[in-house]
């Protein structure tokens, strides 16, 4: 009868503590989820403000040049590549979103492009300027996009934090 009692407690014990673990890795994935989460909604921050239309404007009257700019917008694809990598590998249901992100990134680039060019030259470059009213467009389009990739953001963290 003892020998039963000793196995049934160890079993028991055995039990517990198997869940403890599977306790403790489901907290730690928690945590991680939330972390790769708020680092997205970062990256989302940095580069809603790279694509605004405020930096438009900064970056116009500031006549940077057009290779300067392609260095500066490299760096904020390798951002935005980090962004992808959170999307396409763990919150998924983010990922069509973040990729019409960056599609919307290089139209811009590509428009701001010739409005740089255009101005570097020498021409006359305003609100009726074909390339200006498309990049003006994209980051308005960039701004929706990049609030609204923040609001699921914000519900699967919520819904994160209420798993387990």
């Amino acid at each position: 009868m003892q020998l039963r009692t000793q196995r049934t407690n160890q079993q028991f014990q055995a039990a517990l503590e198997t869940e403890k673990r599977k306790s403790e890795i489901r907290e730690k994935e928690k945590a991680l989820a939330l972390e790769r989460l708020a680092k997205a909604h970062r990256l989302l921050s940095t580069i809603g403000r790279e694509f605004s239309l405020t930096n438009l404007t900064i970056i116009w009257r500031a006549e940077m040049k057009d290779s300067e700019y392609d260095q500066r917008y490299l760096a904020y694809c390798e951002e935005v590549d980090e962004l992808r990598v959170i999307a396409g590998l763990f919150e998924t249901t983010i990922s069509e979103d973040v990729e019409k992100l960056y599609g919307q990134m290089n139209i811009f680039w590509g428009n701001f492009m010739n409005v740089l060019r255009l101005t570097s030259i020498g021409e006359k470059v305003d609100h009726n300027t074909s390339c200006f009213q498309i990049a003006h467009k994209t980051a308005s389009d960039i701004g929706g996009l990049v609030g609204a990739i923040k609001s699921r953001l914000t519900e699967l963290a919520a819904r994160h934090r209420n798993d387990g």
